[in-house]
């Protein structure tokens, strides 16, 4: 019997002790189901911010595939818009020769009759010509005065070279000798100063003196452009040269169209040359 009533308090207490602990696991596990419905409405919301994300994103980039498609087909001429450009921009450049020929007939004003050549056959290449006529005329009336300079210093310059040729053939003395040696370097200097001179007067505005020094150091230094260019004019005047009846019978072409389509030939190695002129230096 004592040890009976000594275990009551103890079962009590035992007792109490478990319902306390019940009580415990029941708060817990309401905790537990409020933080689960909690972590859920956040990931539902992440989800749905996530949709929203991604449909804004898919719909940015099927907005901009479409303005690139329009930009394309925008952009992109047909074979009949190509066509015409090309007959269209023949015709400029007829005219834009027609042009050219009247201006050098006074046989000093060819350098500014080059100068303003380049000057609209560049602006053709970027399509930025708008009326040919206008454009060659106002280049050739404003860089008349310098290129006009330049030619005549070329002139002289030739002038010399052929004089010292003549003795040079007629003469067969050392001095004759040296010269010729001398006149080799003469006209490998030309060579390389000429081709870029009136190119440069076309787009830059400097002294005549720093033009015609820039014209010989671009070509040294652009070594491509200047090949490209004196190849495109020299090789003509040699196949004349060897051949002299081509040039009687091919004449008026140059006079017609095939000087400048020959400018416009250069112009597209001429845009490039300037971009790197240009580019800004890291």
């Amino acid at each position: 019997m004592r040890f009976s009533h000594m275990s009551r308090p103890f079962l009590f207490e035992k007792w109490l002790s478990l319902k306390y602990n019940y009580h415990v696991m029941e708060k817990n596990k309401e905790n537990i189901k409020e933080e689960v419905i909690k972590i859920e409405e956040v990931s539902k919301t992440e989800e749905v911010s996530k949709i929203t994300e991604e449909t804004a994103v898919n719909a940015e980039e099927t907005e901009k595939k479409k303005t690139e498609e329009s930009n394309e087909a925008i952009e992109k001429p047909t074979k009949a818009q190509r066509f015409f450009n090309v007959m269209d921009k023949g015709g400029d450049l007829f005219f834009l020769n027609i042009y050219f020929t009247i201006t050098c007939i006074p046989i000093i004003t060819i350098g500014a009759a080059i100068t303003a050549l380049y000057t609209v056959t560049n602006k053709m290449v970027n399509d930025k010509e708008a009326n040919v006529k206008e454009q060659y005329f106002e280049a050739f009336k404003s860089n008349f005065k310098q290129s006009t300079t330049i030619w005549i210093v070329d002139l002289i310059y030739i002038a010399i070279m052929y004089l010292q040729y003549c003795y040079v053939v007629t003469s067969s003395n050392d001095a004759a000798r040296y010269l010729m040696v001398f006149l080799g370097f003469e006209f490998i200097l030309a060579a390389f100063a000429i081709p870029l001179q009136f190119p440069l007067v076309a787009r830059y505005e400097n002294t005549t003196w720093n033009l015609i020094k820039n014209a010989l150091v671009f070509s040294l230094a652009y070594l491509g452009t200047w090949f490209r260019m004196f190849f495109i004019w020299v090789f003509p005047a040699v196949l004349y040269w060897l051949n002299p009846k081509i040039f009687i019978y091919t004449w008026f072409i140059w006079a017609l169209f095939l000087t400048a389509f020959f400018a416009y030939a250069c112009s597209v190695f001429l845009v490039k040359f300037y971009e790197k002129l240009e580019a800004p230096k890291e």
